[in-house]
């Protein structure tokens, strides 16, 4: 690779971003460009460094073993820059009670750093946590019962404060060291499919259209518990319809692919924290940028 420069070292930030997001669309959509000129920015970076960085695979990216030799010698520069965003954060918010709300699966990546950041930034704070469906969360912020919760996205938002953190994706997943991944699929008609059970107002419309891709197939198994479903997976004893994120926070599982499928984008959907229109938005905002922190670096353990 030749002499770094200033726009080597941000294509290589835009590297780092697509393999995290999982797709050149994405990434784009992240920082505001078009997929065109993410492609550019990738294929110049590949010319300098002399080898491919990424593999493109059933409408996913995965990326080559030169790609992650490159990021795990610049990750440590792009973690530095990240943290002098603190030296320009929103004001941190003065409370003295937070009750706050998520939902299980996205409970188990955030609520750690999350508790930790509070302890350290608003030491006298004390915090309120509740674990429940979105829908119920949501209930629980029009009641009063709690100032804002971190929830998936939802039909009916218009009335919310909202403040984006993620964009995750669903997914057929399968246990990778076992002869039911090897049949692709198949296994929906094998072990069955597992998906997360409606609540009173249904699943969420992106939900709904993902599981269009079974067909005439449905799920044999609900559950209120996307861990639990993850476990079953991982077991081998189902296929489970998970987001990315959960599926992905362990190398056990593997994704599988409807036969013919073309729309691979079609459970998109966004992670947000929400509080009421007229909150006190900088309270909202403070708590979005410090989750957008913790799903960026899960699996710190904190002492």
């Amino acid at each position: 690779m030749r002499d770094l420069n200033v726009d080597q070292i941000k294509k290589l930030w835009t590297l780092d971003l697509i393999i995290q997001l999982g797709s050149l669309r994405r990434a784009a959509a992240q920082i505001n460009v078009t997929p065109s000129a993410i492609s550019q920015a990738l294929s110049s970076l590949e010319r300098s460094v002399g080898k491919p960085l990424l593999i493109r695979s059933n409408g996913r990216v995965i990326a080559t073993q030169d790609a992650l030799e490159i990021l795990n010698v610049v990750r440590p520069a792009f973690d530095a820059f990240e943290k002098l965003k603190d030296l320009r954060n929103l004001p941190t918010p003065q409370l003295s009670w937070l009750n706050f709300g998520t939902y299980e699966s996205i409970a188990v990546d955030v609520l750690p750093g999350l508790i930790h950041r509070l302890r350290n930034t608003m030491p006298q704070l004390r915090l309120g946590l509740r674990i429940s469906r979105t829908a119920n969360l949501l209930s629980m912020i029009r009641k009063g019962e709690l100032c804002s919760a971190l929830v998936a996205e939802t039909d009916d938002l218009g009335r919310f404060y909202c403040n984006e953190v993620y964009v995750d994706k669903l997914g057929f997943y399968v246990a990778k060291q076992t002869s039911i991944s090897q049949l692709g699929w198949r296994a929906t008609k094998t072990v069955g499919i597992g998906s997360i059970s409606p609540g009173k107002e249904g699943l969420p419309r992106y939900y709904t259209r993902f599981l269009k891709q079974l067909g005439s197939l449905r799920p044999s198994v609900y559950s209120d518990s996307l861990e639990a479903l993850r476990t079953s997976a991982a077991a081998g004893a189902l296929v489970a319809v998970l987001p990315q994120r959960v599926a992905q926070r362990h190398d056990d599982l593997i994704e599988i692919f409807p036969s013919g499928s073309k729309n691979r984008e079609c459970g998109e959907h966004r992670i947000l924290v929400t509080s009421l229109k007229g909150c006190d938005k900088e309270e909202v905002d403070f708590l979005a940028t410090e989750t957008r922190r913790c799903l960026a670096n899960p699996g710190i353990h904190y002492s």
